[in-house]
């Protein structure tokens, strides 16, 4: 790709990807179920295969952000896509979590949760906790400094127009990680690879873009497959630097779950995924992200243990009352913020940075 079309701008209806949804809704599924039997004897049943649920995820957002970037004129127009579609939902479940925190301390411990807590929230809602050395506040938020250093790093390739060159910088640094990680008894490079969580999972990302490129090409795909086998092998190769997967499930079974998404991504890249489009999976993709933050705390810290604490049922029961109630809440989350207020903030976030540009000018001619 050379530099003019990296500021292509597509003035037709972007295309929606329902298989996408779909795999975004099945992800969040299985993220969610491996959540809801989280240190329990019935994870055994397979739900801990759920933790790689994330693996997924990573995948898609290659994808999606690939294509984004081919989508848009300025670094800016990036930007305020990206914060407009994040920080609305996010912002939401982070203080809806918080609150539940606030309501079983003063119900069931009669007492306030202490000053540090409220300081924890609001680093919380930067998205950035991890490099303030803050706690996150809910066990998914983790993956959003991974998905935000990949933001930045491509926005930092598109603005000085490097994009093209992608995959061979994706190649290297999956290359120097493996052989750092692998070979170096350093401290130093493992404190590296731990300082930047990104590196552990860049073959995936670096899939979901070359994948991008395999569907809107349709050419180079000897070369374009062979990077793909080579993001699979080498992310089996990171399996044990970072993430949660390496806590729940072994080596084989994360590889063979590997192989089970860059399968499916194969078929949708051929045109051959549609049988897994129908409305639950294309419902859930919708919610997915509001499913995704919003799960572990108002199931694991309050519905599954009151029914299976309090009221003495069996742990399904507790479950069966937990997915519907995530789901309705993400379904909120989603209908009444993350689209009517995605779509105005990235209005005025539009009229603010012209307003702005057009400021800028106007001092410079007079």
């Amino acid at each position: 790709m050379d530099a003019k079309q990296e500021t292509v701008i597509v003035t037709q209806s972007p295309k929606r990807f329902e298989e996408l949804d779909s795999l975004r809704g099945i992800a969040s599924l299985m993220v969610v179920f491996f959540h809801f039997t989280l240190y329990r004897e019935e994870a055994k049943l397979g739900f801990n295969l759920g933790v790689t649920g994330v693996e997924l995820f990573f995948i898609i957002s290659g994808f999606v952000i690939y294509m984004s970037l081919n989508r848009v004129k300025t670094s800016t127009d990036f930007i305020i896509n990206r914060v407009s579609r994040l920080y609305p939902t996010y912002w939401t479940c982070v203080t809806i979590t918080f609150i539940s925190y606030l309501g079983v301390s003063f119900l069931y411990k009669h007492e306030l949760l202490p000053p540090v807590f409220y300081l924890q929230y609001l680093a919380n809602m930067t998205m950035f906790q991890f490099y303030m050395d803050v706690p996150n506040l809910d066990g998914p938020y983790w993956t959003m400094i991974v998905e935000m250093v990949f933001y930045i790093c491509v926005l930092f390739l598109f603005r000085f127009r490097m994009l093209r060159h992608l995959t061979t910088i994706g190649i290297s640094l999956i290359l120097l990680t493996l052989i750092g990680g692998h070979f170096s008894n350093s401290a130093f490079v493992w404190k590296i690879i731990e300082w930047i969580p990104l590196l552990a999972f860049i073959p995936l990302f670096l899939a979901g873009t070359v994948f991008y490129t395999i569907y809107t090409q349709q050419k180079n795909l000897l070369r374009n497959y062979t990077v793909i086998v080579f993001c699979l092998l080498g992310q089996i190769g990171l399996f044990k630097f970072g993430g949660t997967s390496r806590m729940h499930v072994t080596t084989l079974e994360y590889s063979i779950m590997l192989f089970l998404y860059f399968g499916l991504f194969t078929l949708f890249v051929n045109h051959k995924l549609q049988f897994i489009v129908t409305k639950p999976t294309l419902f859930l993709g919708k919610i997915s992200f509001a499913l995704y933050l919003i799960h572990q705390h108002i199931a694991n810290g309050i519905v599954i243990p009151f029914f299976t604490t309090r009221l003495h049922t069996s742990f399904w029961i507790g479950a069966a009352v937990a997915l519907p109630v995530v789901i309705i809440l993400a379904a909120l989350v989603t209908y009444y913020i993350e689209i009517p207020f995605g779509k105005k903030m990235k209005e005025k976030l539009r009229l603010w940075t012209q307003s702005e540009s057009t400021a800028s000018v106007g001092s410079i001619r007079s």
